[in-house]
């Protein structure tokens, strides 16, 4: 009952996220006209994006480990760079349908992380490929953070709250929802969530890079790469199918 009193949860609030940024896209749209124009690309505009995007990688990477095959993979990773959160929240309940909660495991969330077959081992490669990529982007990010105060002053003005800017926040801020609901997953107490969930909504992708890399060295070469995914609790209670 826990277990799919937890999926009917999971399942609306993507699904009332989803159906928000959906409609935020429609009405900035009908109101403001295109996202496409030249003068929308402020400083910290244009660093808000690439924020979006950092985070919309590290999605993505999550993405193309879940689907089976790659035209799946590149079909949603093409949606998450087009429509952002919305895509997001498309994925994340069109899987969680795919759960149910009379499995083995009584942690759907576990299931939902999980690829649904075995991955080819290549544990070296993924985890020190990520490590590298993904310190890349985030100290990549830091500096285009640093130099965007430095050249435009801080982030914290009226003028730039467009509502362009106003609906990429709000995008931005979808999927950094639903890596907190990672983060929490995988934290094994409620201060190291809160502080991570603090530093994600203060410094958005440069926080998902660092955590991202932080798991990943705390991953040996002898695990499989799925348990950078999974809590303590999780790892050794759930693995995909074979």
């Amino acid at each position: 009952m826990a277990a799919s009193g937890t999926l009917v949860v999971y399942r609306a609030v993507f699904t009332a996220l989803g159906l928000s940024m959906v409609g935020t896209l429609v009405y900035t749209c009908i109101t403001d006209g295109s996202p496409f124009r030249a003068e929308l690309l402020t400083p910290w505009m244009v660093t808000t994006l690439v924020d979006f995007y950092v985070n919309v990688i590290a999605i993505s990477t999550w993405v193309v480990y879940k689907e089976v095959n790659w035209i799946s993979s590149v079909f949603w990773v093409v949606l998450l760079f087009c429509f952002g959160s919305a895509t997001t929240c498309t994925y994340i309940v069109t899987k969680l349908f795919e759960i149910t909660p009379s499995g083995p495991s009584q942690d759907p969330l576990g299931h939902l992380l999980l690829r649904q077959d075995s991955l080819p081992e290549r544990k070296y490669s993924f985890v020190t490929v990520g490590r590298t990529i993904f310190s890349i982007l985030g100290i990549l990010m830091a500096a285009l953070v640093t130099y965007t105060v430095v050249t435009d002053g801080l982030p914290f003005r009226k003028d730039l709250l467009t509502p362009w800017m106003a609906a990429t926040l709000f995008d931005f801020y979808i999927d950094v929802f639903a890596i907190s609901v990672w983060v929490v997953h995988k934290e094994s107490t409620w201060i190291s969530s809160v502080i991570w969930i603090c530093l994600l909504i203060c410094f958005g992708s440069i926080t998902t890079c660092g955590y991202i890399v932080v798991q990943l060295l705390q991953v040996s070469y002898q695990d499989p790469i799925y348990h950078v995914l999974l809590n303590s609790h999780s790892k050794y209670g759930i693995a995909p199918s074979q």
